[in-house]
């Protein structure tokens, strides 16, 4: 670990643009632990409207004449009445790309939900296509802003599940390319921990 060859200040930033209790805060937590205050950490919450970030998804949805559909995991109903910032914040990027992109037409929905036998956050994506297909949409471009990566939730949920609903529907569905390792987004990353290295440190 980085303490043991010397570092005294350690920057924490979880590739999940958006805090929730159930996610992030958990993440803190085994850092904290692993730590055991041997180090200054610096604790990113969030970064859900970091300007790299909203632009470089802005890029991948502008000029689009399909609707664009923003996603991200969903959550149990149950971390609103907590009053956890996860919903608020997804929303926020959303229009925040939106803006930034000038889209015309643009809704959002979650995905990968788990069946826990308890309300989740929606609507599905699944469920969201077929209200789109009935409004009378014909194309959609996903934009998974919950996301950064291809993985299980990208390649199953959406590029085999999605893609399988929409060809049921009769729907053109396509989604952007992930951030992944594109340099815009990496340089947005050490953005973020440039600035939680100027953060002063707590008394």
């Amino acid at each position: 670990m980085a303490v043991s060859s010397g570092a005294e200040q350690i920057v924490g930033l979880v590739l999940a643009p958006h805090y929730s209790a159930l996610s992030i805060a958990g993440y803190r937590e085994q850092l904290e632990r692993a730590l055991a205050g041997r180090g200054d950490l610096r604790f990113v919450e969030s970064w859900y409207d970091e300007p790299g970030f909203v632009e470089l998804l802005a890029e991948r949805v502008r000029g689009t004449a399909a609707h664009v559909v923003f996603t991200a995991h969903s959550l149990p109903v149950r971390i609103l009445e907590a009053g956890d910032p996860y919903r608020d914040q997804l929303l926020e990027t959303a229009r925040l790309v939106a803006e930034a992109a000038g889209l015309a037409a643009w809704s959002f929905s979650f995905q990968s939900e788990s069946p826990t036998g308890e309300p989740w956050l929606g609507p599905d994506i699944l469920d969201h296509l077929e209200a789109l297909r009935r409004q009378g949409v014909e194309r959609v471009l996903v934009c998974p802003v919950g996301f950064v990566s291809d993985h299980l939730e990208i390649r199953w949920d959406l590029d085999v599940e999605a893609q399988e609903k929409a060809t049921e529907l009769g729907l053109q569905l396509k989604r952007i390319e992930m951030p992944n390792a594109d340099p815009a987004f990496i340089r947005a990353l050490a953005g973020i921990v440039e600035r939680a290295l100027t953060v002063p440190s707590p008394a």
